[in-house]
């Protein structure tokens, strides 16, 4: 995964100042999913400011969990995203998990 820290911009996860409700609504939940699907009591804290990307998100939960919990966690994301249809979604968690 060492290859995989860029801050990419990947479509369907940037909030923009124009966007359609829709639109917005729908990248505000992607968002609510990742931080909903974290191990429970691990103490994680809040991410910093200084995540913006979905890719800065999994960066700064790789420093934090053991490798088996990463994989648990990308194993519960592509679970949810196949549930709720969102193709950016099972993309994100098929691309860290492999």
């Amino acid at each position: 995964m060492a290859g995989r820290s860029g801050a990419q911009i990947r479509p369907g996860w940037v909030l923009e100042p124009d966007l359609n409700p829709v639109d917005e609504q729908l990248r505000l939940r992607r968002w609510r999913v990742l931080r909903a699907a974290l191990p429970p009591g691990r103490g994680l804290e809040p991410p910093p400011v200084w995540v913006r990307t979905p890719d800065q998100f999994i960066v700064w939960l790789t420093s934090r969990l053991s490798p088996m919990a990463v994989k648990a966690y990308f194993e519960d994301l592509e679970l949810i995203a196949k549930q709720t249809c969102d193709l950016e979604l099972l993309r994100l968690a098929r691309f860290y998990r492999e």
